[in-house]
């Protein structure tokens, strides 16, 4: 019979059986250029089928058909054969069964100490993370740059909880669960928290970051994981003491989960994102981990961010400009330039296209934005000198939160370290 028939018929794939005929296992007559399969291949298969059963890889079961084949063995001597192999067989089993028995026992002792220690954790009582009454007068309206006064608020030792913040333009931003909301965020939020209460439960649960890690490309991870050690080698951590990190665009918190321990005890970071899922989020998951500088989180459009002008040291720019870029063609970094300090520092992380194609998600007149170059001469037009920089190696695939490639595109990161250079640089 032809290989489609015997496939059929044996309740297996075409695919199977020519990989068992490239082992010598199946060995059908070749008659004008077609495979024909007797009896004996059906036995074989057979007993292929019974080898594998008892736990026999297919080279050993290689090994032991071309015993049979070779030596020519009668019924008797199979049998001794066989029942020689089998005993070894058994043998390597046991022996497998007692290492595995072993690790069994040593994972479940791992399971005791890692549910005490959960245990031990919950018990701990949650940092609540708020804004530090002192860190008010780094803040100023986005509309005329006054600064705000509490009108109404809970404070719980110096810690801002809830509060609303005035300035003299009548310009008002809460602050809700220790989160500040500039008005358009608060408003949103508001309107939908019904859906927003659905969205965290079902995309930000406790299991996200492993839903994430088990749904994501390898390859992206591998990525996410080179880029994190470069940025924690190359940013000048000694030098921030006192310092004001500004990140735009904090996300899920994969790099600020990263970094943040590493930054000094006197300084303060500032956390902006416009998702306040997101913020509400990642949040909850910095308070667990105690961290020993202090935190501001802010739900705040990009280009609205409530800061003082050249109040910020060190800007963090982990993909807050790609994200812009996708629904903006100007650079983002132009729009929030007045926050920094003249001698700030910067690190960035940017998407970067090797090619579009013709069916790409990103628009003709947006992919200026994701070219290094475009973004090294906008970098430069900032006055920002270039101390190191880095480009991952390129992937053509992400996970289900990374759906700006399709088929046929290929993205890397480019990391860029560097400094404002007090003179422009020509």
């Amino acid at each position: 019979m032809r290989i489609g028939q015997f496939a059929v018929e044996n309740n297996t794939s075409i695919d199977t059986i020519r990989h068992y005929m490239s082992m010598g296992l199946l060995v059908p007559e070749k008659r004008n250029a077609q495979y024909d399969f007797d009896e004996s291949c059906t036995q074989d298969f057979h007993e292929i089928a019974q080898l594998k059963k008892i736990g026999f890889t297919l080279s050993e079961i290689q090994h032991l058909i071309l015993y049979r084949r070779i030596g020519k063995l009668t019924g008797y001597d199979r049998r001794m054969t066989y029942t020689s192999f089998f005993e070894k067989k058994k043998e390597q089993i046991e022996l497998e069964l007692n290492r595995l028995n072993k690790m069994k026992h040593n994972l479940n002792n791992e399971i005791i100490e890692m549910r005490f220690k959960l245990e031990e954790d919950q018990a701990v009582e949650r940092e609540i993370i708020g804004m530090n009454i002192s860190s008010l007068e780094l803040f100023a309206c986005p509309v005329c740059q006054a600064s705000f006064e509490i009108t109404k608020g809970n404070i719980q030792h110096g810690i801002l909880i809830s509060a609303t913040l005035t300035c003299q333009c009548n310009y008002e931003m809460r602050v809700e669960e220790g989160i500040v909301y500039t008005p358009d965020i608060t408003l949103r939020k508001h309107e939908e928290k019904e859906d927003t209460e659905d969205a965290e439960d079902s995309h930000y649960s406790e299991s996200f970051i492993d839903e994430y890690i088990n749904t994501t490309d390898i390859e992206y991870l591998k990525k996410i994981h080179t880029g994190l050690r470069w940025s924690s080698r190359h940013i000048p951590f000694a030098l921030l003491e006192k310092a004001i990190i500004l990140e735009l665009g904090s996300g899920h918190g994969y790099f600020m989960r990263h970094m943040l321990d590493q930054f000094p005890e006197i300084s303060t970071y500032i956390a902006v994102d416009h998702d306040p899922v997101k913020m509400m989020w990642l949040k909850k998951i910095i308070e667990r981990s105690h961290p020993k500088c202090k935190v501001i989180f802010i739900c705040a459009d990009f280009t609205q961010v409530p800061l003082k002008n050249h109040s910020v040291d060190m800007l963090l720019d982990m993909s807050g400009s790609s994200n812009y870029a996708f629904e903006h063609t100007d650079f983002l970094l132009d729009k929030i330039d007045h926050l920094l300090k003249k001698n700030a520092l910067i690190h960035g992380g940017y998407i970067v296209f090797e090619n579009f194609v013709s069916q790409s998600k990103i628009p003709m007149t947006h992919r200026k934005g994701f070219s290094i170059r475009h973004i090294q001469s906008q970098l430069k037009a900032l006055n920002y000198e270039c101390l190191d920089e880095f480009i991952s190696e390129p992937v053509d695939k992400g996970g289900p939160q990374e759906d700006y490639f399709v088929d046929g595109e290929q993205v890397r990161t480019y990391f860029y370290n560097g400094k404002k250079s007090i003179k422009p640089l020509g």
